[in-house]
């Protein structure tokens, strides 16, 4: 006969009648489907509890000889009870204050931000999700300007990365730019999204006019009809007060065409002093500068001013820029501190060389000629396709990069033109400069170019981001003000060479500076079980095509074997602000429907050698 176990009173809380038939009420009366859901629990826990203790209440008074396990607050003690010696913590998660409020009481704060678009997880525990691109970070006050810097390895994930911040500004209405896709990156990503893909180089492939005045050009345009329209009612309007506010209001907007005039001449010298630099290799001397400024201005004067007569319908292009240097004109002689008109020749004959040095061969085929690039920014995504310039034409990809920027922030300030002039809609823009150390590696007298092309744009709506591979080409062109003013930085897998340079403008500590070289060393050692696993996925996807081939199983039976990732890809780490603000590791995630829609794979020319390869060893 069994030894009767007489169970202990449990301890267990409910709530009282008046308080549990409250709760049922609330229930009753929400209009929340997740609010209701989280009350019926609640009310149902209660049941359950109650339950609980009548049935040990029962058990207590049974008479019977068989033996009753025992009821507390971590379950039934005994064999076969499920009782808990250790209270596990709360599952922790994340989601939106609708569904989660009143889910958990004990909410505390986590170290991995979300701050707009999903980057991956954090690589410490609890692997939180980690969010950021500089827009949202900038409006959520995480940083002061949405300005970002990532720098990394080559074969590391930059472009992933980058695409995914883009695609999280495409899905929010921000107007992604790839104002100078040399690889391409952004291509494939913008067919995809339904956006704009316009081709720049030389072979007939396009041309940028750097004297074209193009959407600045078109926004003065609309300004000056704008104001015209004004005028005309002002000068039939009888009621005083809608007369003084049309006047107010003509006014602003002759204000407004005035100082985007001078932007427009300001950005035309800046952009055709800097190919004449990159053609040169050296800088421009300061009359030099002065005479295309007043060149470029007296181009698109009226000729009863003296000027050319140039307009926005009729650009001029480089040959025009020479022969009006050439036709001895007063103001520039002036310019140029010349006695007579051999003097001044012979002041110029530098200038000349390197402008006809740009209208004639390669460089003459993308720049002396009217645009074919127009962007379009009702599009969500526009991508500058350059990949066309080959690799080993330095000079050139380095120019194409400059006009596509010059380019993309031209559209961006005509569009904010029109929208502070009620012409147009108020528009957020992302412009993604890749391969910064391509024009870095000129010299350092494009730094200053690059510094006057970003911050010509007027308004603070418009987010950059730089890429590169170190900070090496940044020093060699006095460039690190590129990256002290980006608010957030983002460091991939680098050497210990390359932290020693961005401890010179960053904080970071041992642990960081580890994750760093670790992620770097360890896709360059590949350990044994990598190996082996490439050598498992290549051994299937050879016996899947050997099958396939013999007809003993489909494609569509049997998917392709997904390749494996070098360790250390994706890895990166999100510093933001000054400081000794520890960083964010995280690791990048990509969807199964990014790496299905091919947008990722800038392998492709490697991947068809090796199938190619592979299939002529089948044949053998």
């Amino acid at each position: 006969m069994a030894k009767t176990k007489t169970p202990k009173a449990v301890n267990i809380k409910v709530l009282t009648d008046e308080d549990l038939a409250r709760l049922e009420a609330r229930e009753a009366a929400a209009t929340s489907m997740v609010r209701k859901k989280i009350l019926a629990v609640l009310v149902k826990r209660q049941y359950d509890r109650r339950a609980n203790i009548a049935a040990n209440e029962r058990a207590r008074s049974d008479s019977s000889d068989r033996e009753v396990l025992s009821l507390d607050d971590r379950g039934f003690e005994g064999p076969g009870g499920g009782r808990m010696g250790t209270v596990l913590p709360q599952v922790e998660f994340r989601g939106t204050n609708n569904q989660v409020a009143g889910l958990n009481p004990w909410v505390v704060g986590a170290n991995a931000p979300l701050l707009g678009t999903p980057l991956g997880h954090h690589l410490a525990p609890p692997h939180a999700p980690v969010c950021f691109d500089p827009l949202s970070a900038k409006e959520a006050k995480a940083i002061t300007a949405p300005s970002c810097m990532i720098i990394a390895n080559n074969g590391f994930g930059k472009s992933t990365l980058l695409r995914r911040i883009a695609l999280g500004d495409i899905a929010s209405g921000v107007r992604v730019l790839w104002p100078g896709d040399v690889k391409p990156d952004g291509r494939k990503l913008t067919e995809a999204m339904g956006g704009q893909v316009t081709e720049v180089g030389y072979g007939g492939i396009g041309r940028i006019n750097p004297l074209d005045p193009g959407p600045i050009g078109a926004a003065i345009e609309q300004l000056t009809r704008r104001i015209e329209q004004l005028k005309t009612r002002i000068g039939s309007e009888r009621d005083p007060h809608m007369k003084a506010e049309l006047a107010l209001e003509c006014e602003t907007l002759e204000l407004s065409r005035q100082q985007t005039q001078y932007a427009l001449h300001a950005r035309q010298e800046n952009l055709t002093a800097a190919l004449c630099e990159i053609v040169r290799r050296t800088r421009l001397e300061a009359f030099e500068q002065t005479l295309l400024a007043s060149a470029i201005r007296l181009l698109y004067a009226p000729t009863i001013e003296g000027g050319a007569g140039f307009t926005t319908a009729n650009p001029a292009i480089l040959t025009d820029l020479i022969d009006l240097l050439t036709s001895n004109n007063t103001e520039l002689k002036d310019d140029a501190v010349a006695e007579n008109d051999d003097e001044y020749r012979k002041a110029i004959v530098e200038l000349r060389r390197t402008l006809r040095a740009m209208v004639k061969g390669r460089f003459g085929e993308v720049f002396n000629g009217q645009s074919t690039v127009r962007l379009d920014v009702d599009k969500p995504s526009i991508c500058l396709d350059m990949s066309s310039v080959p690799q080993d034409d330095e000079m050139m990809r380095a120019a194409v990069l400059l006009a596509g920027w010059n380019e993309a922030f031209a559209t961006i300030e005509a569009a904010h033109v029109r929208a502070d002039a009620g012409l147009g809609p108020n528009l957020a823009f992302h412009v993604l400069l890749d391969e910064l150390w391509q024009i870095l590696q000129l010299g350092p007298q494009l730094t200053a170019r690059i510094d006057a092309l970003v911050r010509l744009q007027r308004v603070v709506g418009v987010a950059t981001t730089f890429v590169t591979h170190s900070i090496e080409e940044l020093e060699k062109a006095e460039a690190l003000g590129l990256l002290k003013r980006s608010r957030s930085r983002i460091i991939g897998p680098v050497g210990d060479d390359e932290v020693e340079r961005l401890k010179k403008v960053m904080n970071f500590s041992q642990t960081e500076r580890s994750l760093l070289t670790n992620w770097s060393n360890a896709a360059d050692l590949n350990s044994p079980i990598d190996q082996k696993t490439a050598r498992r996925r290549k051994a299937a996807e050879k016996a899947r095509r050997a099958a396939e081939k013999a007809g003993i199983v489909s494609t569509a039976q049997q998917p392709a074997v997904a390749d494996p990732l070098p360790p250390g890809t994706g890895q990166f780490l999100l510093k933001l602000g000054e400081g000794d603000r520890p960083g964010v590791p995280f690791k990048v995630w990509v969807t199964p429907a990014e790496r299905a829609s091919g947008i990722h794979n800038t392998d492709e020319r490697l991947n068809a050698a090796v199938k190619d390869r592979e299939h002529t060893g089948f044949a053998a």
